[in-house]
């Protein structure tokens, strides 16, 4: 598997060090690399990139800030001499935070966890003839892979939709039961009145609480039997 990826860091440099590390990886593609995050907009609006290396402290603006601007970014990792950005990075969804100087056997962990993330979209693709559905948002159709959401959550007449690799949610007019509806059992299930979540996503779970990654989620009384189906 080829992993499609552009660097970006203010230093020349460690842009130069990490390129030459990755150069020893064969399944890595680097397409280009960037000083600064200006550029880079336009240059995924006319590649198609897997994953993005992005430090964080850059004098334009922080690597972090400006993953947020993205609609749909690629895989992130982030790589900064910093640990005081950590939760930022990871509450953004970061595949992983790597601290500089970078040692060659933490970005290999770094990019194995990369692949993995690329081949589970590759399964879902080929295990579904459709792996995702549309919903409206703000007056407009947006198309959403099952693989790239971690919960739903139920808020009245609207839903917000948890998606990774993304800073906000999306906002949908639905309820929790019609979203239930539209979602494949073989990989979401209700675990409170509030919400859906991706079993995918899943880290751990007990009764009461469900882990994705960094977030806790509560178990609703009626849903226990579902949860504990889940390490039958």
């Amino acid at each position: 598997m080829k992993i499609r990826c552009i660097l970006i860091d203010d230093e020349p440099f460690a842009l130069n060090i990490l390129e030459d590390d990755l150069l020893d990886f064969a399944n890595i593609e680097i397409l280009e690399k960037f000083n600064s995050p200006e550029d880079v907009p336009d240059f995924l609006q006319k590649n198609e990139v897997d994953l993005i290396f992005s430090d964080i402290q850059m004098p334009e603006m922080l690597g972090t800030q400006f993953i947020k601007t993205l609609e749909n970014p690629p895989l992130v990792i982030f790589t900064t001499a910093y640990h005081q950005y950590a939760l930022e990075g990871f509450e953004l969804n970061a595949v992983d935070y790597l601290m500089k100087p970078i040692r060659k056997e933490r970005l290999a962990i770094a990019l194995k966890k990369v692949e993995d993330q690329l081949r589970l979209r590759e399964k879902l693709s080929e295990e579904n003839e459709e792996d995702y559905i549309f919903i409206s948002v703000e007056y407009q159709k947006v198309k959403l892979l099952f693989s790239e959401i971690i919960y739903i959550e139920g808020l009245k007449d609207y839903v917000k939709i948890y998606l990774m690799n993304r800073a906000y949610p999306l906002m949908t007019r639905s309820n929790l039961r019609g979203m239930e509806a539209k979602l494949p059992e073989k990989y979401f299930v209700r675990i409170h009145n509030s919400y859906i979540i991706n079993k995918q996503k899943i880290t751990g779970f007990h009764q009461s609480k469900i882990s994705l990654s960094k977030i806790e989620l509560p178990v609703g009384k009626k849903y226990v039997a579902s949860i504990k189906s889940l390490s039958e």
